[in-house]
C-alpha cells in the first residue's frame, strides 16, 4: 500500500512530465519525461510550475536551474535575452549559463545592467 507521500511524489512527476512535453525535446533531450522529471524533483523543484518558469526561460537543465536559483536569480530574470558570453549569438541567460557560455558573475553583471537601465 502506497502511503500519501508516496502518491503525491507521483503526481508531482506526471505534473512536470506534462510540463516537459509542452516545452518539447530540448526539455527532456529525447529521454523520458518521466526520467528528467525526476532529476528536476531531485533539484529541489517540486513545484510544476516553478519547472514550467525555468524552462520558459530555456533553462533546460535542472541543476543549472537550481544553481542559478541558489545565486538569488529567478526565472523571469534568467529568460533576459543577451548575446553576452563566449557565444554571441542571441539567447537567454538561463539557457547561456547552462551551455557554459556564461558564468554566473557575468550573468548577474547583465541582470544589474538591465534592471538600472530600465
Amino acid at each position: 500500500m502506497r502511503d500519501k507521500h508516496d502518491t503525491e511524489q507521483l503526481e508531482t512527476l506526471r505534473l512536470i512530465s506534462e510540463v516537459l512535453k509542452r516545452h518539447g525535446d530540448a526539455a527532456f533531450e529525447s529521454r523520458p519525461a518521466e526520467k528528467v522529471a525526476e532529476d528536476w524533483l531531485d533539484a529541489g523543484f517540486e513545484d510544476a510550475e516553478e519547472v514550467d518558469e525555468w524552462l520558459s526561460a530555456r533553462c533546460f537543465s535542472p541543476r543549472t536551474a537550481y544553481k542559478l536559483d541558489s545565486a538569488g536569480f529567478t526565472p523571469e530574470q534568467a529568460s533576459i535575452r543577451t548575446t553576452e558570453g563566449e557565444a554571441s549569438d542571441e539567447d537567454t541567460i538561463g539557457y547561456k549559463v547552462a551551455r557554459g557560455d556564461l558564468s554566473i558573475d557575468e550573468a548577474r553583471r547583465i541582470i544589474t545592467r538591465e534592471f538600472w537601465h530600465k
